[in-house]
């Protein structure tokens, strides 16, 4: 499945590239801010034999993207510079050694930064409206951080041995789509889809919850965008 995702991101972006021989180059800058949703995100091991595991489940959270790009006609180039941030809300542990799994109330919070180079292949209709509906796909870097994410307690208290807090860098990817639909002279709203994807991360190696062992996860989300682009 990555492997068919990874080939739709680098064909959006040769077609993208060749674009360049194209008339008409317009330069556009484009802001949104919607809803984001993490999948359930599990952890395995890095080494060793223990099947040793936790699930981290996740309120809704805000994502805000900025971007800057260049419309070709038919697609565009833009480089994206996003936010997003979730609470988790539970925590779900397994270990042998204690007969689990247990879930319990979480605390903290887990955001992502990322810069993403993104494709567009946009679809005119025949009539005379200027409505766009579009694909995208995306590559880049993700900065993920994980601030104080633990399970927390009946009375709202965490004990601070037993919470997550730690940061990396990875690869990341994303699709989407939505449509535009032109507000002014040179003003358009779009409302879109994105799914994105993370690399495997690790944990750091000095976490009681996980026996101070560092735990393999990726990030994955979803997010219902909405945003103005303006052509210059």
């Amino acid at each position: 499945m990555k492997k068919a995702l990874s080939l739709l991101v680098a064909a959006v972006f040769v077609i993208g590239w060749s674009a360049t021989s194209f008339a008409g180059k317009n330069f556009y800058a484009a802001g949104n801010i919607g809803m984001a949703w993490f999948d359930n995100a599990t952890t395995s091991q890095v080494e060793g034999d223990e099947d040793t595991t936790i699930e981290y489940s996740f309120d809704s959270g805000i994502a805000l993207t900025g971007a800057f790009g260049c419309d070709f006609g038919s697609t565009r180039l833009e480089a994206e510079l996003g936010y997003q941030s979730n609470d988790v809300s539970s925590l779900t542990w397994d270990d042998p050694d204690y007969k689990g799994p247990f879930t319990e109330d979480a605390s903290g919070d887990v955001s992502l930064t990322t810069f993403m180079l993104n494709g567009y292949y946009d679809i005119v209709p025949m009539d005379d409206s200027g409505v766009e509906i579009f694909l995208t796909a995306g590559v880049g870097a993700a900065f993920v951080h994980f601030d104080e994410v633990g399970p927390g307690w009946d009375d709202g208290s965490f004990y601070p041995d037993y919470t997550s807090t730690f940061s990396e860098t990875t690869w990341a990817y994303q699709l989407g789509a939505g449509v535009a639909i032109p507000v002014g002279d040179g003003v358009m709203v779009d409302a879109r889809y994105r799914y994105f994807d993370s690399a495997d991360i690790s944990s750091r190696n000095d976490d009681e919850v996980t026996d101070d062992d560092p735990m393999n996860l990726s990030i994955d989300s979803h997010s219902a965008l909405i945003g103005l682009r303006y052509n210059f």
